[in-house]
C-alpha cells in the first residue's frame, strides 16, 4: 500500500510541478499587468476626481458674477413683490454657489486651498442679506412717505374747502362795495354806515387768502422734502417748514372766531409731518442713508467678486498641475509595465516548451507506449510476457496492476475451489461476529462515544442522572442549576427561557417536540445565541432514557467551509490536469482496453455461470428441504420453528440476490464482449426516415410490452427530401433503439416525480445537410447534469440505479457512429427540462475516408 501511495504522487507531482512552473510566469505577467492597471487606475481616478473640481471652480466664478449682477437689480427694485422675486433668485444662486463649494470639498480639494473661497462666499452671503434688509426698509420708508404725502394733499384740500365759503362771502361783499361806489343813480354818495362793513370784509379777505397761500406753501415744501436727494437741503427745508408753520399759526389768529378752531385742527395735522419721528424730512433722510449703505454693499460685492474669481482661477491652475503630473506618471508606469510583460511572456513560452518536451514526451508518452505493447501481449494470451514496473509514479503503478492481474489469472483456477469452501466458513463466522459487534457497538456508542465532548444522561423517567464538565461549559450552565434534582422538562425550559432555541420560542412547544422524539436516535446542529455552532446527538438507551452528546463544531464548520473552497479549487485544477492527461493516453488506453476486456469477460463468464446455476439450484434444494423437514419442524417449539423459518427465508433471499446480481453481472459481461468486438456490419444504401421510424415503433412497442401502463407522445419531423444514405442498418438500429430507450426512461422518471399534468414527449427529427444527414432525438425528461455530461460515452458509466443499466449502451453507440460510420454524436441538456442527442452521418464511405485523411 505504501508503494501504491507513493506511485500515485509520481506523474501527478511532476505534472503539477510543471503546471506550477508554467503558471508562475503567468502569475508574474498577471502581477505586472495588475500593477500597471492599478497605477493607471489611480492616475485616472485622480484625474477623474480633479475634473469635477476644475469645472466646479469655473462655475463658482461665473456664479459669483451672476450674483453680483443680480444684487444690483435688488438695489433698484421699487416694489416689495419685485424685491421678493429678485431675492429668491439670489437665494437660488447662492445655494448653487454653496453646492459648488461642497463639490469642491468632496472632490478632494484641501481645506487650506478652499478656505479663501469659502471666506469670500460667506462675506458675499452676509452682504446680500444686509442689502436685502436695506432694500426692504427703504421700500417700507417709501410706502410711509407716500402715505404721509397723501395725508398732506388731503389736508391741503380740506383747508381749501374750509376757507372757500368765507372767501365767497368776502367776494360778494367786494362786488357790492364796487357796485355802491361805481353806481351813478343821481343820488347822494353812499353813506359810511353802508360801506363800512363792506370795507371790513375786504380787509378780512386778504388775511384769509394769505393763510390759504401759506397752507399751500407748507404742502409744497413737504412735497419737496419727500423727493429731495440732498441731506443738507433737507435740513434747510425742515427749518423753513417750522418757520412757515409758526407764521401759519400766527396768521390763524386773524381768522373768524368760528373758522379759527377748524383751521387750527388742519394746522395740527401738518405739525406731525414737520416735527417728530413721523416727519417727512426725517423719513426721507433715513431713506437716503439706506440708499448710501446699499451703494456701499454693492461696491464691496464687486470687490468680493474679483477676489473670488482670482481664488477660483488659482484653484483651477493648481488642479490642472495635479492632472498633468498624474497623466505623466500613468504613461511612465504603462511603458515600464509593457516592457516587463513582454519579457515575461517570451520567457514563459520558452519555459513551457522545455517543460512539455522533458516531462510529457520523454517521461510519460514513451513509457505508456511500452506498457501498451505489454498489455497487447497479455491480452493475446501470452501471460509469460514480462511487465515493466520500474519507477515510482502512476505509470509504474499501472504496470504493477497488470503484473498482479497476470499472476492472479494464473492462480485464479487454483483458488476458486478454496474460496468457495472458505466463503461458507467465513459467512458463519461473519454472522456471529457481526451480532457481537453490533451489541458491543451499541453499548460503546451510548456510554463512551465522544466522552471528550459534552455528555448528559437522562434515565427512563427523564431525570437528569449524569453529566460531564464539558457539557456544563459548552452550554454555560451555572452550578446552581445542578444544585437540586432536575428533570428533562426543567432542562428544556431553562434553555428556552435563555434564548437557546431562538427569540420568542415557547418552552412548552420545545419540550413537547423533544419529548416526542425521546426514544429515537437522531442528531442535529444548532447555533447558540453567542454564535457558536453545536452538534447534538440524541442516543436512546436500551433500558430507557437517553444520552445527549454536545460537540462545539464552530471551528470545524469554519474549517469545512475553507476546506470546501480549497477542495473545489483543487478539484477544478485536478479535472483540468486529468483532462490533459486523458487526451495524451486515451487512444492507447482505449485500444488496449478492448483486448483486455475481452480476456477478462471470457474468464469471468464460466465461474459466473456456475454461480447463477448453483444459486437457482440452491433455492430449489431449500424448498425441497423445507417440505421434507416440515413434520419435524412442526413438532419442535414455536421459538425454534420461527428461527428455522427465518433462517430458511434469509438463505432463500440471499440466494435470490445472488442470482439477481449474477444475471446483472452476466449482462455486463455480454456488454463487455460486445464492446470488445467493436462494430461490424454490412453497409448499404437505406432510407433513413424508414429506418428511424421502424426503430421508433420497435422501441415503443417493446416498452409497452414490459410495462402496460407506459405511454408517451411520439412526434416525428422527417425531412421528406432526404435521399438514401450508405450505412450499416443493423448497427444504426442498435444506436436508435438505445437513444429511444433512454429517452423513454428519462421522460417516465420525470412523469413519476412531476405530477399528473406532465405529458412525456419524445421528438425525432431528420434533416438533409448536403454531404451529411442529421438525426435529433429529444425528450422532455429529467435532463443530464453538466458535471457528468462528458462521461456519458465512457464504458460502464450509467446514471440508472443498480440493476437497470450496464453503462455500455451509449459507449457502443458512440463507437458505431464515430468509428464505423465516421460521424459525430453530441448531447445538449437542461436539468429538469430536456435532453437532445444529435447524430450527424456522412453520406458515403468516401466522405468518411476523406475526413479521416484530412
Amino acid at each position: 500500500m505504501s508503494n501504491m501511495r507513493t506511485s500515485t504522487r509520481g506523474v501527478g507531482a511532476r505534472l503539477l510541478l510543471a503546471f506550477f512552473g508554467i503558471s508562475a510566469f503567468s502569475a508574474l505577467v498577471a502581477v505586472a499587468a495588475i500593477y500597471a492597471f492599478y497605477e493607471v487606475g489611480q492616475s485616472l481616478t485622480l484625474i477623474d476626481r480633479r475634473i469635477d473640481p476644475i469645472l466646479a471652480a469655473l462655475e463658482v466664478s461665473r456664479s459669483v458674477e451672476r450674483i453680483v449682477n443680480s444684487s444690483s437689480n435688488l438695489s433698484a427694485v421699487t416694489t416689495e413683490e419685485a424685491r421678493e422675486r429678485v431675492f429668491v433668485g439670489l437665494s437660488h444662486k447662492t445655494a448653487k454657489l454653496h453646492l459648488l463649494l461642497n463639490d469642491l470639498r468632496d472632490g478632494g480639494i484641501t481645506a487650506g486651498r478652499l478656505s479663501p473661497i469659502e471666506k469670500f462666499a460667506t462675506q458675499l452671503d452676509d452682504h446680500l442679506t444686509a442689502l436685502d434688509a436695506d432694500v426692504r426698509l427703504r421700500l417700507q420708508l417709501i410706502g410711509r412717505i407716500k402715505d404721509l404725502m397723501r395725508g398732506v394733499f388731503d389736508t391741503n384740500e380740506e383747508t381749501k374747502r374750509l376757507l372757500s365759503p368765507t372767501l365767497l362771502v368776502y367776494d360778494s361783499q367786494s362786488t357790492r362795495l364796487v357796485s355802491l361806489m361805481g353806481t351813478d343813480t343821481g343820488n347822494a354818495e353812499p353813506t359810511w354806515k353802508d360801506s363800512r362793513p363792506l370795507i371790513a370784509g375786504l380787509l378780512s379777505e386778504r388775511d384769509v387768502q394769505r393763510v390759504q397761500q401759506q397752507m399751500s406753501d407748507v404742502a409744497d415744501a413737504l412735497a419737496q422734502a419727500s423727493v429731495n436727494e440732498n441731506k443738507q437741503r433737507l435740513l434747510i427745508l425742515a427749518f423753513q417748514l417750522r418757520r412757515k408753520l409758526a407764521e401759519l399759526e400766527k396768521g390763524a389768529q386773524t381768522l373768524d372766531p368760528k373758522l379759527h378752531p377748524l383751521f387750527v385742527a388742519q394746522v395740527d395735522k401738518f405739525k406731525t409731518l414737520i416735527d417728530g419721528p413721523n416727519s417727512i424730512a426725517l423719513l426721507r433722510q433715513q431713506e437716503l442713508d439706506l440708499i448710501a449703505d446699499a451703494g456701499r454693499l454693492l461696491g464691496e460685492n464687486s470687490m468680493l467678486s474679483d477676489q473670488l474669481t482670482e481664488a477660483a482661477e488659482q484653484l483651477v491652475d493648481g488642479t490642472k498641475q495635479e492632472v498633468r503630473a498624474a497623466t505623466g506618471s500613468a504613461l511612465r508606469v504603462q511603458r515600464i509595465s509593457t516592457e516587463t510583460i513582454t519579457a515575461l511572456v517570451v520567457l514563459s513560452l520558452v519555459t513551457s516548451v522545455v517543460i512539455v518536451w522533458l516531462y510529457v514526451g520523454r517521461n510519460i508518452v514513451a513509457r505508456l507506449n511500452r506498457l501498451s505493447s505489454t498489455m497487447f501481449a497479455i491480452a493475446g494470451g501470452n501471460y509469460e510476457t514480462a511487465v515493466t514496473t520500474t519507477g515510482r509514479d502512476e505509470i509504474a503503478a499501472m504496470g504493477s496492476a497488470i503484473e498482479v492481474f497476470r499472476r492472479n489469472t494464473i492462480e485464479r483456477d487454483a483458488l476458486l475451489t478454496e474460496r468457495a469452501e472458505a466463503a461458507s466458513r467465513l459467512e458463519t463466522v461473519v454472522e456471529e461476529r457481526t451480532r457481537a459487534l453490533q451489541q458491543r457497538q451499541a453499548e460503546l456508542r451510548v456510554t463512551f462515544d465522544n466522552m471528550a465532548d459534552g455528555v448528559v444522561m437522562f434515565d427512563e423517567k427523564l431525570r437528569l442522572t449524569a453529566w460531564n464538565r464539558n457539557f456544563q461549559e459548552i452550554l454555560d450552565l451555572p452550578d446552581l442549576f445542578f444544585g437540586e434534582p432536575r428533570v428533562y422538562a426543567d432542562y428544556i425550559r431553562f434553555l428556552a427561557e435563555r434564548g437557546e432555541f431562538g427569540p420568542g420560542a415557547d418552552p412548552e412547544v420545545e419540550l413537547r417536540r423533544y419529548t416526542e422524539n425521546a426514544g429515537r436516535h437522531y442528531s442535529f446542529e444548532r447555533a447558540r445565541p453567542d454564535g457558536r455552532v453545536l452538534e447534538i446527538r440524541h442516543n436512546p438507551v436500551p433500558d430507557g432514557g437517553f444520552v445527549l452528546i454536545y460537540s462545539d463544531i464552530t471551528e470545524r464548520k469554519q474549517s469545512e467551509a475553507e476546506i470546501r473552497a480549497a477542495r473545489d479549487d483543487a478539484e477544478a485544477a485536478y479535472r483540468d490536469l486529468k483532462a490533459a492527461q486523458a487526451s495524451l493516453v486515451q487512444a492507447e488506453k482505449m485500444a488496449s482496453l478492448g483486448q483486455l476486456t475481452a480476456g477478462i469477460a471470457h474468464e469471468i463468464k464460466n465461474p459466473l455461470n456456475f454461480v447463477n446455476n448453483f444459486a437457482g439450484l440452491s433455492i430449489e434444494l431449500l424448498d425441497e428441504l423445507k417440505q421434507t423437514a416440515a413434520p419435524v419442524i412442526a413438532a419442535i417449539g414455536d421459538d425454534e420453528r420461527a428461527e428455522i423459518d427465518e433462517t430458511i427465508d434469509m438463505l432463500t433471499g440471499n440466494l435470490e440476490k445472488i442470482g439477481e446480481h449474477g444475471r446483472r453481472a452476466d449482462n455486463i459481461v455480454k456488454g463487455m464482449l460486445e464492446h470488445s468486438r467493436g462494430v461490424t456490419g454490412e453497409r448499404r444504401q437505406v432510407d433513413l426516415n424508414a429506418l428511424v421510424d421502424e426503430a421508433l415503433n420497435l422501441a415503443y412497442h417493446g416498452a409497452r410490452a414490459q410495462d402496460a401502463s407506459f405511454n408517451i407522445t411520439l412526434e416525428r419531423t422527417f425531412d421528406g427530401g432526404l435521399s438514401p444514405i450508405e450505412l450499416a442498418p443493423q448497427e444504426m438500429t442498435r444506436v436508435f433503439l438505445n437513444l429511444f430507450g433512454n429517452g423513454f426512461y428519462a421522460a417516465t422518471r420525470r412523469q413519476q416525480s412531476g405530477g399528473s399534468d406532465f405529458r412525456p414527449t419524445l421528438t425525432v427529427e431528420t434533416r438533409e445537410l448536403g454531404d451529411t444527414v442529421e438525426v435529433k432525438v429529444r425528450d422532455n425528461g429529467t435532463g443530464i447534469p453538466p458535471e457528468i455530461r462528458d462521461k456519458l460515452f465512457q464504458p460502464f458509466f450509467t446514471t440508472k440505479p443498480t440493476g437497470e443499466g450496464t453503462g455500455l449502451g451509449l459507449s457502443i453507440s458512440y463507437d458505431i457512429v464515430t468509428q464505423q460510420h465516421g460521424g459525430t454524436i453530441e448531447v445538449d441538456s437542461l436539468v429538469g427540462e430536456f435532453t437532445v442527442f444529435t447524430i450527424r452521418l456522412p453520406r458515403s464511405t468516401q466522405i468518411h475516408e476523406r475526413e479521416k485523411a484530412a
